[in-house]
């Protein structure tokens, strides 16, 4: 029995030292475990983040793209007085122009009617986003005058007024050995462009007064 106590105490003191082993590999298999699992969690969290990075890049370069395709056109309709607030009593005085410039011998009535939102945008718009277009009737009368004359006015108007109008009536009536009476509307269309933001609302346009031009 004493010649195996040297080797019980020998086999004691591996098995302790392997049960130390076993432990520590344990310990380090659990935080190994535990180091992948934070790690995995990070790396889901950085692809969330990079994808809605992503996600806001591509829709920066769509907003960019469609600025650069439509900025030509926005300015284009901004020279031709369609996005701008209009200087309404110039269509007048122009309309009133052309009518001397051609020589025409009848009478020309003119009235401008107040603003009005146009019937298909009577819902209200975002702030960020542009104003409602407003219709604006230019009204007129011309007496003893001719078809011709009438469509050779309305065509030199268009060619040198400053806005977008396009012609909504215009009856002939009461015919005479002197010539016919022509009433027209030609309705403008305006977008007020966006405002900045330490601005003032703009107060809205009075009616004009009508205007009579005689020959």
């Amino acid at each position: 029995m004493n010649s195996w106590k040297p080797i019980l105490l020998l086999a004691r003191r591996s098995l302790w030292l392997l049960a130390g082993v076993v432990a520590l590999s344990v310990a380090v298999v659990f935080g190994l475990r535990y180091l992948a699992n934070h790690l995995s969690n990070g790396v889901a969290q950085l692809q969330s983040t990079l994808q809605t990075q992503k996600e806001l890049q591509d829709s920066r370069e769509a907003d960019l793209r469609n600025v650069r395709a439509n900025i030509q056109r926005y300015q284009q309709l901004r020279e031709q007085g369609l996005v701008a607030n209009p200087d309404r009593p110039l269509w007048l005085e122009q309309l009133q122009e052309n009518h001397q410039k051609l020589g025409l011998v009848g009478s020309l009535t003119l009235q401008l009617q107040a603003p009005k939102p146009m019937a298909s945008m009577t819902e209200p718009v975002a702030e960020a986003e542009l104003p409602a277009p407003l219709m604006h009737d230019l009204q007129f009368e011309m007496r003893d005058t001719l078809e011709t004359e009438v469509l050779a006015l309305i065509r030199d108007y268009r060619a040198q007024v400053t806005g977008r109008f396009r012609v909504n009536a215009c009856k002939f009536h009461d015919p005479k050995d002197s010539g016919l009476t022509a009433q027209c509307v030609l309705r403008f269309v305006s977008i007020a462009p966006p405002a900045p933001a330490t601005s003032a609302a703009s107060a809205p346009a009075s009616e004009v007064p009508a205007a009579t031009a005689s020959n």
